[in-house]
């Protein structure tokens, strides 16, 4: 995966792939304008023999409804190709929408504390 940049608010996403596990590092603000390339990448993956998917979310500063409904959609393109998706080291940022949301549990595989 190559880095996705923008003038106005980076987004980096970093991939690497070890025994078909893509840990993926996801720093910047996930939005509207930067979503579609998140998407991209994670539904790009089975294809490379991954077969689970480890996103460190500690970077993002920033997501909204778009960057959520990446994630979910990724979640569920990739489970029917076999492969499962966990979001880890929530930001505060992340933790609030996926709280607010309640979709915490689908993503992260827990409850709220």
């Amino acid at each position: 995966m190559v880095p996705a940049v923008s003038e106005e608010a980076p987004l980096s996403v970093v991939a690497a792939v070890d025994n078909g596990v893509a840990r993926i590092t996801i720093r910047g603000e996930l939005d509207l304008d930067r979503a579609d390339v998140v998407a991209d990448q994670l539904s790009d993956l089975p294809a490379q023999g991954v077969t689970a998917v480890v996103i460190d979310a500690s970077g993002l500063s920033f997501i909204d409804s778009s960057g959520l409904r990446a994630l979910l959609t990724a979640r569920e393109q990739l489970e029917e190709a076999g492969v499962s998706l966990q979001v880890t080291d929530l930001s505060p940022a992340v933790e609030r929408v996926l709280d607010i949301t309640g979709t915490r549990e689908l993503l992260t595989g827990s409850s709220p504390p």
